[in-house]
């Protein structure tokens, strides 16, 4: 037996026969299963997209707005819905508190004043079909509509009732914002204005007066305590110089009443001693008349009438 020696290089012979036809099946078989499955994946992906599209979800803070064919249908609510793909279309809304904020608005006041003013304001949404199918960017509209109405507000009042009345004209921006709620289908919760500050150059001004005017409230205090401090010492020295008047009146009183005293009773010494001397001969007589004389030396308010008797007169002669 003679052996053949084949190189690694050479080509085998193809097989033939039976045992090709067996090959070549299997390779259809599985050709074909590769197709089924492809065909069944393509299915099921094609049957989930539809499902996706289908069915959605409404959270509890949303609305869907329901639309076939471009027209309005209902407002869906919260929970699972059905639609038809590629024929309804859903717009999702979301109706919990929003947040808006106005920062720094220049607004003139009434007495021609700019002030920057900021407000904040919050709302919700109350007609979802309204506020989004029949308002073109409803939220800068809304934003807009508050800012317009802060500059109104603030166009009505001077500038101090700007700066320190912020709460009654918040008041007043809601009032005029309500008046908007329902064709935007919204509903305004709060609005709070948050500063309120007039320019650098007024706020200078407005530091400066209150200076002045602290320096004169503290002038017409120090004023009011001198005024009070000169009103105590002259009542001090009116009531001293009334004491000092009460006790020279009466040191002149006792003085005159010492006078009087004095006078009287010399006068009715004087009386007591004529009437003694008178009618005791020519001695007495001449005493008597040493007396009178004396009498009238020291003092001239006396003279003696005819009967002996005295009198007062006036004092005539000066005492040095």
């Amino acid at each position: 037996m003679t052996q053949m020696n084949v190189s690694p290089l050479e080509p085998r012979p193809a097989p033939t026969g039976p045992a090709r036809s067996a090959g070549l099946g299997s390779l259809e078989r599985l050709f074909k299963s590769a197709m089924v499955a492809l065909a069944g994946l393509t299915v099921l992906g094609l049957l989930m997209v539809i499902g996706r599209s289908a069915i959605y979800k409404i959270h509890e803070y949303e609305r869907g707005l329901h639309l076939r064919g471009g027209q309005f249908v209902a407002v869906d609510g919260p929970g699972w819905h059905i639609q038809i793909p590629l024929v309804d279309t859903v717009i999702i809304v979301k109706v919990n508190e929003r947040l808006g904020y106005v920062e720094q608005v220049p607004a003139m006041t009434s007495d021609d004043v700019t002030m920057d003013v900021s407000l904040q304001y919050t709302y919700r949404v109350t007609d979802p079909q309204r506020f989004a199918l029949e308002v073109d960017d409803p939220e800068r509209i809304i934003f807009e509509f508050v800012q317009g109405k802060l500059r109104d507000v603030v166009n009505t009042k001077e500038m101090t009732v700007v700066m320190h009345s912020r709460a009654e004209m918040s008041g007043e921006v809601m009032a005029a914002l309500r008046e908007k709620e329902a064709q935007y289908g919204v509903e305004f919760i709060t609005v709070q204005i948050q500063s309120a500050s007039p320019p650098e150059e007024v706020v200078t001004a407005i530091k400066d007066r209150m200076v002045a005017v602290q320096r004169q409230e503290q002038s017409q205090a120090e004023a009011a305590q001198r005024r009070t401090l000169a009103d105590a010492d002259f009542y001090t020295a009116q009531k001293q110089a009334e004491g000092a008047a009460y006790e020279i009146t009466k040191m002149a009183e006792a003085d005159a009443q010492r006078i009087t005293l004095t006078s009287v009773a010399e006068r009715e010494a004087m009386q007591s001693l004529l009437a003694g001397l008178q009618g005791k001969g020519a001695l007495a007589e001449q005493y008597m008349q040493l007396l009178i004389a004396q009498e009238l030396k020291e003092n001239s308010k006396w003279i003696i009438s005819g009967n002996g008797e005295m009198a007062p007169v006036v004092e005539l002669r000066t005492t040095p």
